[in-house]
């Protein structure tokens, strides 16, 4: 019985691993959309949600599925509790590259990134972070997720020196009100990927420890 739900759990964690693996793939297509103005990829972007909500719902049932039937106790059950959780934050990193493909869709006068290069440093820290995060994740490595919320803490930075850019750039630029409404979002839902990584990461640590931490407060 032990070995039993030991498989299981084992199971689960990859199959929670290759939902992440597809989410950070779907994050790489909405940043080569948004930096190529690539209508297409975007497209792709919309195509994948279908797919990684189709996961969220089946993992989310064969988590419920392992408590009901195995009865885990102790760190299996932390784990299993915990991996509620993840998939939870995985979807909406997954939400958030739809997010940003919907913003470049928006746009009416692209030629406004040009001036925004930190919005492109920005996304690669944070599809950085999640890559690592899941790196963390499925070897249960409790230090590494710590160092990879500590990083978080340039994202927010980041995020406020684009924030202040923006409103020069709205008060220059009156006449262009949506398209300056869709960057601020973007820039938001780039913060937010900042924070759901470090979510996942306060979670791998609690699954492997059994202690939870406020990881980058």
């Amino acid at each position: 019985m032990r070995h039993h739900l030991e498989d299981e759990i084992t199971d689960l964690r990859n199959n929670i691993f290759s939902m992440g693996i597809l989410v950070e793939e779907t994050l790489h297509k909405a940043y080569r959309a948004l930096k190529e103005q690539n209508t297409d990829l975007a497209q792709e972007v919309f195509e994948d949600e279908e797919e990684i909500n189709r996961l969220q719902h089946t993992l989310e049932h064969r988590c419920a599925e392992i408590l009901a039937t195995e009865h885990p106790v102790a760190g299996d059950l932390r784990e299993i509790l915990t991996s509620f959780k993840i998939i939870a934050n995985i979807e909406r990193i997954g939400d958030h590259a739809v997010h940003f493909a919907k913003a470049l869709m928006r746009l009416r006068n692209r030629e406004v990134l040009r001036d925004l290069s930190q919005f492109f440093s920005m996304a690669e820290e944070g599809i950085s972070m999640f890559h690592d995060a899941l790196t963390a994740y499925i070897e249960r490595d409790a230090e590494k997720a710590r160092e990879v919320a500590s990083r978080d803490s340039r994202i927010d930075e980041m995020h406020g020196q684009i924030l202040q850019h923006l409103f020069r750039l709205i008060k220059e630029h009156p006449d262009q009100p949506e398209d300056f409404t869709s960057l601020l979002f973007l820039n938001r839902f780039l913060e937010r990927l900042g924070d759901h990584v470090t979510n996942i990461c306060e979670w791998v640590v609690f699954s492997t420890t059994g202690v939870h931490e406020e990881l980058n407060q």
